[in-house]
C-alpha cells in the first residue's frame, strides 16, 4: 500500500505543546496519524533575542518528524515598508525566510505529499513561493480570523488605534484572498466557519479541536486559580494587564493562590509576585500545570477563534471563569458549565463564588465535561476529516 504523507507548516513549535495554539496543532497530528498518514512538521518559531538558528530535527514517533526553525521577528522597518508596497501583511512577512522556503521546497521535491497544511494565516506567506506537485492539495487551517483580533485591539487602545487598524486591514486582505489558493479551509470555531463560507462554502469545513474527558485525581491546591497563555500573543497580554490592575487587588485579601504561566512572560510582571501570587513564566507541560488547580480564569477582550485552554480545562473537570469574548465560539451557558464575567467586580464575585461554593464549582466542572463529550468528541471529527480527505485523495 502506498504511504500517505502530509506536510504541516506551523507558526510555532508543536511538540512540546506549550499553549493553546500548539495544543490544537498537536491534536490534529494525532487525528491524522489515526487516519494512517505520515507527517512532516516544519515549525517556524519566533525568537527575538538572537539571529536565526539552524533547523532542529526531532523524530516524535514512527509517523511524525518535526523540524524547527527559530526566526528573529523583531520589528523591521524595511520589511514593514515592503509590506505596504507589495500590499501584503507585515505580520505574515515576519515568518518568511528564503532559507526556510528552500528547505520546504526541498522536502516537497523529495517526497510526494497528499496534502500540505498551513497552520494559521501567517504560514500562508509561503504558498505562492513554492513549486507544488499537481497531486498535492492545500489546506489552510484557520485558528481565528486574525484581522478581527487587531480590530478589537484597536478598539481597546487609544494610543495604538491607528497602527492596529492598519495591520488589521493588511491581514484582512490576505484572509479574504486565501480561499483562491487552497483546496480546503478548516476552521476551529463555527463563527469562523460562517465567515469563510461567505467566500466559498464548498471549500470551508468546521473541524473543531477534539478532547476526551479525563479522570483528574490530582490533589487540588486549596483556593487556587490559574491562567495559562502565551504572553507574546497580544490579546493574552492585554487581558492579563487588565486583570493585574483591576481584579488582582480585589482578591488578594482573600488569600487565594494565584498561578500565572505562559511563555514570553514580561519581566515587569514579577512585581506582582507575592506569597499568594505566583508568576511562573513558561511551563513544561500545560496539562500538568493546570490539573491541580481549582479554577481556570481567562480575561480576554480581543480575538476570534476558540480558546483551546478552556476546552482542555473542561476536559479535566476544572471550572472556568471567562469573559464573554474569551468563551466565544464555545456553546456555553453562564453558571451551568462556565462562569461569565466581564467587569472587575464580576470577576471578583465569580472567583469567590467558585472558591467558597465547592458544590457550584463541581457542577460547573462536571457540566463542562458533558459539553466536551457532546460537542468535541474525537470520533465524529475523525469521520468528518476522513470524508474530506478521502474525497480528494
Amino acid at each position: 500500500m502506498k504511504q500517505k504523507n502530509i506536510l504541516i507548516i506551523t507558526n510555532k513549535i508543536v511538540f512540546p505543546a506549550l499553549d493553546g495554539g500548539a495544543l490544537a496543532m498537536k491534536n490534529l497530528t494525532e487525528l491524522l496519524t489515526k487516519l494512517d498518514y505520515h507527517l512532516d512538521i516544519i515549525c517556524i518559531s519566533k525568537h527575538n533575542n538572537s539571529d536565526d538558528k539552524k533547523n532542529n530535527e526531532i523524530k516524535i514517533n514512527d509517523r511524525i518528524n518535526q523540524y524547527t526553525f527559530y526566526k528573529c521577528m523583531r520589528f523591521n522597518l524595511y520589511n514593514f515598508l515592503k509590506s505596504i508596497y507589495q500590499r501584503n501583511a507585515y505580520q505574515s512577512m515576519r515568518f518568511y525566510d528564503f532559507e526556510i522556503k528552500r528547505y520546504i521546497q526541498n522536502k516537497i521535491n523529495q517526497k510526494i505529499y497528499n496534502y500540505i497544511i498551513f497552520e494559521s494565516i501567517f504560514t500562508t506567506i509561503y504558498i505562492r513561493n513554492l513549486s507544488l506537485n499537481s497531486e498535492t492539495k492545500l489546506i489552510y487551517r484557520a485558528h481565528n480570523i486574525e484581522h478581527k483580533i487587531w480590530t478589537d485591539l484597536a478598539k481597546n487602545s487609544f494610543l495604538r488605534k491607528i497602527p492596529y487598524l492598519f495591520l488589521a486591514n493588511q491581514i484582512k486582505r490576505v484572509e479574504n484572498k486565501i480561499i483562491k489558493y487552497v483546496d480546503h479551509i478548516f476552521t476551529l470555531s463555527e463563527d469562523d466557519y460562517k465567515y469563510f463560507t461567505n467566500f466559498n462554502s464548498k471549500k470551508t469545513h468546521y473541524v473543531p479541536v477534539t478532547f476526551e474527558i479525563q479522570k483528574n485525581n490530582s490533589k487540588k491546591i486549596k483556593n487556587s486559580i490559574v491562567h495559562l497563555g502565551a504572553m507574546d500573543w497580544k490579546p493574552n497580554h492585554e487581558g492579563m494587564k487588565w486583570f493585574m490592575r483591576n481584579v488582582l487587588p480585589k482578591i488578594l485579601n482573600n488569600k487565594n493562590n494565584i498561578y500565572i504561566g505562559g511563555k514570553g512572560m514580561p519581566s515587569y510582571y514579577d512585581k506582582y509576585a507575592s506569597k499568594y501570587t505566583h508568576i511562573i513564566g513558561e511551563v513544561k507541560n500545560a496539562k500538568d500545570f493546570i490539573k491541580d488547580k481549582e479554577i481556570l480564569f481567562v480575561p480576554l477582550f480581543s480575538g476570534s477563534g476558540i480558546r483551546i485552554k478552556i476546552l482542555e480545562a473542561m476536559s479535566l473537570g476544572i471550572s472556568v471563569i471567562s469573559t464573554a469574548k474569551g468563551a466565544k465560539g464555545i456553546p456555553v451557558t453562564h453558571n451551568h458549565n462556565i462562569v461569565i464575567a466581564n467587569t472587575p467586580e464580576e470577576f471578583k464575585e465569580g472567583i469567590q463564588s467558585l472558591i467558597n461554593d465547592k458544590d457550584l464549582a463541581k457542577k460547573i466542572g462536571t457540566n463542562g465535561q458533558k459539553l466536551i463529550q457532546e460537542k468535541f468528541s474525537q470520533k465524529s471529527v475523525i469521520d468528518k476529516v476522513k470524508t474530506i480527505l478521502n474525497g480528494k485523495d
